[in-house]
């Protein structure tokens, strides 16, 4: 199989030339690009098994799919994977709705995924940083600055300012779930790993992760802080802010 990976060298640093040259030839590579569109694929797919939560809010299978590439092909070709997964996943349900800068979402979501997972070493410690990462900067924060645009140009400026940035159910959503997410996708990802290895997709280095207990407890642990971080705001902040008339945004 065609292999564009400097799989037998050490891992080069993110912020090296080796890395990104590296990155840039998984573009060229005829077997990566056929990954990339079969991650395409998986993920338009489950894009359609979403579990909703409240309006606009949903839980999806998509970034066990988006973590899994990412480990395989990397961050720029992750931005490729993002922004056609969003254009097809939308084309395919009439662009109902269709706001096209959310496509930075999935994109984004893509890049740091592969950053973290492309030609590194997977741990626990490892997937709970990608989670948290991709949690805050594209479903917290990114998603909310992109939703009052939404309402800006579609809703006018009533609508807009009406809408908080702070989003109480997206912020519960996401910091209560990723502790539990990044778990599974560090057992997906250990899962594939002896098949990819043996296609020589991953370094033959790549270890399988094993959860010990101090992860379980640090996964418990930063569940109940979040869940804390949480009851904190809806019992004691959220009266003070309302109370002392301050606009969050």
């Amino acid at each position: 199989m065609e292999n564009v990976n400097l799989l037998t060298q050490q891992n080069p640093p993110i912020w090296s030339r080796a890395y990104w040259r590296e990155a840039a030839a998984q573009l060229r590579s005829v077997n990566m690009l056929a990954i990339a569109a079969l991650i395409v694929a998986l993920r338009v797919a489950v894009k359609f098994l979403k579990i909703p939560l409240a309006a606009g809010l949903s839980v999806s299978l998509d970034c066990y799919v988006n973590s899994l590439g990412s480990l395989v092909y990397g961050p720029l070709m992750g931005l490729l994977v993002g922004a056609v997964s969003d254009t097809v996943g939308c084309a395919l349900q009439g662009f109902a709705g269709y706001f096209f800068p959310f496509i930075l979402t999935e994109i984004l979501s893509s890049f740091i995924f592969g950053l973290f997972f492309w030609r590194r070493p997977l741990g626990a410690g490892r997937a709970l940083a990608a989670k948290f990462t991709v949690n805050l900067v594209c479903n917290i924060i990114l998603t909310s600055l992109l939703m009052k645009w939404y309402y800006y140009l579609y809703f006018g400026v009533e609508k807009a300012e009406a809408y908080n940035l702070i989003n109480m159910v997206r912020i519960v959503k996401n910091l209560v779930l990723f502790p539990v997410e990044a778990v599974l996708i560090t057992v997906i990802l250990s899962a594939f790993l002896p098949a990819l290895r043996a296609m020589h997709l991953v370094p033959a280095t790549q270890k399988r992760v094993t959860l010990t207990r101090k992860h379980i407890l640090l996964v418990v642990a930063l569940s109940l802080l979040s869940v804390g971080l949480v009851l904190f705001y809806v019992f004691f902040l959220k009266d003070f802010v309302s109370s002392h008339n301050i606009k969050l945004f």
